[in-house]
């Protein structure tokens, strides 16, 4: 199933049958499904069902996008968050455009209560802020981006910032650190031309 389709799953209900097992679990909504996929409870050779689907089949046959999303929480990123950034950057980015990480805030601004993503594709540096009406993406290609810095806030948490030509710079605070590490790692290898 593309990545398109598997987007598409709002409101359906989900039965698991585990390997060996006799007895199905469910019903289980998207959020949940990828909650138990990531906690190991669940593996991608499990069986799926929902109606529409017309056969129990492997839910990595279903949920390709799943185990893609599993791979950029590695740092203790908010799963849910990052499901979403990937969503969302998956449905604009470029012909083989490639998303690399998703860092996720760790707590919101005093004015918003919303947590901004910062994904890093081989061409684009994407944020992902939630508005009222959806989630608004801005992107800025890896040439207009003239550097990148990161600044240790304390107790584990850091401002990751971009700087735009020599008149804009973008601040995201409050990342974890490690997170804050791997972005600036790979935002020096994006202006390098050295993909991972």
């Amino acid at each position: 199933m593309s990545t398109e389709e598997s987007n598409d799953y709002p409101g359906i209900m989900f039965s698991i049958l585990r390997r060996g097992s006799r007895d199905p679990i469910g019903p289980l909504g998207e959020s949940d499904l990828l909650q138990l996929l990531n906690n190991g409870e669940i593996g991608l050779d499990d069986m799926v069902y929902y109606e529409g689907i017309g056969e129990w089949r492997p839910i990595h046959e279903v949920f390709e996008v799943h185990e893609q999303i599993s791979h950029f929480v590695d740092d203790g990123q908010d799963t849910q968050r990052v499901a979403i950034a990937f969503r969302e950057v998956s449905s604009v980015v470029g012909q083989g455009e490639d998303i690399y990480y998703i860092a996720v805030q760790a707590k919101a601004g005093l004015l918003s209560m919303t947590k901004l993503c910062v994904i890093v594709t081989d061409r684009h540096l994407y944020l992902m802020t939630e508005k009222r009406s959806g989630f608004e993406l801005e992107a800025h290609p890896w040439r207009v981006i003239t550097n990148t810095l990161m600044r240790d806030e304390g107790k584990g948490l850091a401002t990751f910032s971009i700087l735009l030509g020599l008149e804009r710079r973008i601040d995201i605070a409050h990342i974890p650190m490690k997170q804050v590490h791997r972005l600036f790692q790979l935002s020096q290898e994006m202006k390098t031309g050295v993909a991972p």
